[in-house]
Formats: structure tokens, C-alpha cells, sequence
């Protein structure tokens, strides 16, 4: 009749230290950037070491080079004035600690998209829903990851889709918001990438994680990284077309 609690202890072993890349390559003209760091121990999840000192090039199929250098932040390399071109393939090389790793991505044709829109969020009655608008081109196997923006604060959302079912449709997509309520009057900005097949299975691996483990998602884990050469992260080159609207 009375409950009781048993206090279980669980052995953690840390893994081995990781070289982290996450690496964009976008068809906006601006600095392309890729940071570089070293996975922690679970327990430690709020200091990530820069990765200093490294080689870093992105090479464009067509035969183009470009160098990264350091920024004045640690860990962080980049190229300035550069726009990747849809259609094109780009490999990433990066050289650290005496090991190279590479990865490879091609960057989508461009898709467009319509004004985004607000409504009632059937989850969050005091929130307001963001949704996005868009035809999916006919024919060709297209992937979208969503990144939005409440008030200059990037959504802890991950938000990801496909046109395994919708190919060549109009498209409607809710961008729904666990922890962010949005209200009359404020700023919000969509990120509407054109990601490659890869990359979609690094976003939904992600955001099936969302959750946060047993009951709510699943178990977290890395997820399924385009890097060869035993780095984690990610290196992506796709389309982005941002859009920022006032809530009314």
C-alpha cells in the first residue's frame, strides 16, 4: 500500500573526445562559415573546446577552390563574399590534429515560396502558428529544413519534411513551438533551406530526439553524420531563401 523508491545508479562511460564540424554553404552571398569543435562527456554539455589551427577548403565541382581562414573566434572559419551556385557539388575538406576528414553535399535547385502566414495553434491556445507556404517541383525528390527565428532567438525546433507524399503539390507546413508563445506585434523570421538527402537524415534524426527519451522521443544519440574520418557534425550546402514578418 505504500510506495517505495530504489535509487539507481547508472555507470556513464565517457567516450573518447570527437572532432565536431558543422559546416553551411548557402546561395546567399555572404560569409560562408564552418566552426569546429571537440565533443564532451554527457555530464558536460555546456563547454564545447574550439578546434584551433585547423586547414579548412570548400572545392566546387566546377573546379573552384576556397580557403577558410580563423576568425577572431576561435573554432570558427570562414570565407566572405561567397555564394554557392544550386545545382553545383561541393566537397569540404578539413585538416586537424594530423587527421583529414571530408564530407560531400549538393546544393538544390531553388524552390519558392509564398508569404508565410499566421493562425491559431491547435496545441498552444495563448501561441499563434507560423506556417509555410510552397509549390514542391514535380519529378524531383525534394527535402526542407525549417530554421525560425521568434524576436532574433533561433526556436529550439527542429523542423524537417519531404516530398515523399507530396511531390509536385502545394505544400502547408506548421511550424509549431514547444517552449516560445507568438504574440501580436512580433518579429518572426523563417529560414527555408533546400537540404540534400544526407543532410534530411541528419535534421529528422535529430528531431526525432526532440522528445527527449523514453516516453517522449527517442533515446538520444549522434546522428547519422556525412563527415568521413570519424568526425561528428554535419556539412551542408543548400538553398535558403529567408522571409521575416511582424505577427498581426
Amino acid at each position: 500500500m505504500t510506495g517505495c523508491q530504489k535509487v539507481v545508479d547508472l555507470k556513464l562511460d565517457n567516450a573518447a573526445s570527437q572532432i565536431v564540424i558543422e559546416a553551411n554553404f548557402t546561395n546567399i552571398r555572404s560569409a560562408q562559415t564552418v566552426t569546429i569543435s571537440r565533443s564532451v562527456p554527457f555530464s558536460n554539455t555546456d563547454n564545447f573546446p574550439p578546434v584551433t589551427g585547423a586547414k579548412v577548403t570548400i572545392q566546387e565541382n566546377k573546379g573552384i577552390t576556397y580557403s577558410l581562414t580563423e576568425s577572431t573566434i576561435p573554432g570558427t572559419y570562414t570565407v566572405n563574399n561567397v555564394a554557392g551556385r544550386p545545382g553545383s557539388t561541393y566537397t569540404l575538406t578539413v585538416q586537424a590534429d594530423g587527421k583529414t576528414y571530408t564530407a560531400v553535399s549538393i546544393m538544390p535547385q531553388m524552390v519558392s515560396f509564398g508569404p508565410m502566414t499566421f493562425g491559431n495553434d491547435v496545441f498552444n491556445k495563448t501561441s499563434k502558428a507560423v506556417s509555410v507556404h510552397f509549390a514542391d517541383p514535380p519529378g524531383i525528390t525534394n527535402q526542407y529544413h525549417f530554421v525560425l527565428y521568434i524576436n532574433g532567438a533561433q526556436v529550439k525546433n527542429i523542423y524537417v519534411a519531404d516530398d515523399t507524399f507530396t511531390d509536385g503539390s502545394n505544400v502547408d507546413i506548421d511550424l509549431y513551438q514547444n517552449d516560445v508563445n507568438v504574440k501580436n506585434g512580433d518579429q518572426v523570421i523563417v529560414d527555408s533551406q533546400g537540404i540534400d538527402r544526407n543532410i534530411f537524415y541528419y535534421w529528422f534524426s535529430l528531431s526525432q530526439q526532440q522528445g527527449e527519451g523514453i516516453g517522449n522521443g527517442a533515446a538520444p544519440s549522434n546522428p547519422p553524420s556525412n563527415i568521413s574520418g570519424g568526425a561528428l557534425g554535419y556539412f551542408s550546402a543548400h538553398t535558403s531563401v529567408i522571409q521575416t514578418s511582424i505577427v498581426r
